[in-house]
């Protein structure tokens, strides 16, 4: 997520200056008086600040200090957050504020969500846009955090099997107890990163795990195919875990997870299914270093 867009910036100066110039060639044309003349740029300036408001605000939380707690989050409990360069652990921690300050958090019957929890959820999320700064998260799907596991009722229970869901056009639900689980140590399993990265598979319309909206990549589909194969076969040929196998969606979550969790294991399990995750999102994760700058 960008802070302050330079290009958006001039690209929207550009039509603010044109709809001034229009407005007040026009007035000159028809000879109205001076204040209908001031009208144009008068126009052109709440327009280019409607635009821009945005990425106001975002400058604003990029002036003021990260927060002590939310920074020891980050420290504690993100691997991938601690692999960074001082610059990229910056650009990190803009990611984590502005996902904060413009997603919307709702716990069971509209109880907060607890700050670490929300903290995760947003180094989750600045964990798969790191390498695809231009990338927006999203703001029309809520968060809906449940304390533990749930069911198609949405009813909790550990008992139950759903730690996480995003639904086609809904909200995105996770299981704070299994949000937590997933941060304690890099297994390949994050249900955080699973579910966003089905948010980014349904940017394009489709959950179908070909996320498109990024780039193009020649021959997804059939590796992603014959992957599916592999898992469902099992035994050491299979490169991911077994829930994989259910289809080409939760193929494409579950080899998310392992990219960002579990990157060596996944280079050499795999080799050309790591390649293709790190020209999708730009990025060896186990440095953070981006692909294409």
């Amino acid at each position: 997520m960008q802070v302050w867009p330079s290009r958006s910036v001039a690209a929207h100066t550009w039509i603010a200056a044109m709809i001034a110039a229009l407005g007040a060639g026009l007035a000159a044309l028809a000879g109205t008086a001076v204040w209908v003349a001031l009208a144009g740029p008068a126009l052109g300036l709440l327009w280019h600040r409607a635009a821009l408001q945005r990425f106001r605000r975002r400058r604003a939380l990029h002036a003021a200090p990260f927060p002590t707690a939310w920074q020891e989050v980050l420290d504690q409990r993100v691997a991938f957050y601690r692999r960074l360069t001082p610059a990229g652990q910056g650009r990190f921690r803009d990611d984590v504020t502005i996902f904060l300050s413009e997603q919307r958090f709702f716990g069971p019957q509209q109880t907060p969500v607890p700050e670490d929890i929300r903290v995760l959820i947003a180094a989750a999320a600045a964990m798969l846009g790191h390498g695809r700064p231009g990338w927006e998260w999203p703001t029309t799907r809520d968060i809906i955090v449940h304390v533990t596991n749930f069911n198609e009722d949405y009813e909790p229970g550990d008992q139950h099997s759903i730690a996480g869901m995003v639904h086609a056009q809904g909200p995105i639900l996770l299981s704070r107890k299994q949000v937590r689980f997933g941060f304690k140590k890099s297994d390949g399993t994050n249900v955080a990163v699973h579910e966003l990265a089905h948010v980014i598979d349904m940017a394009d319309g489709f959950a179908d795990g070909s996320p498109s909206v990024w780039a193009g990549l020649p021959g997804w589909d059939a590796l992603v195919r014959d992957r599916i194969k592999k898992v469902r076969r099992g035994g050491k040929q299979a490169p991911l875990r077994a829930y994989a196998g259910t289809n080409e969606a939760e193929l494409f979550a579950v080899a998310v997870e392992a990219f960002f969790e579990t990157p060596d294991k996944l280079r050499a399990r795999d080799p050309e299914l790591f390649e293709r995750l790190t020209v999708l999102f730009n990025l060896d994760p186990s440095t953070g270093t981006l692909r294409v700058p």
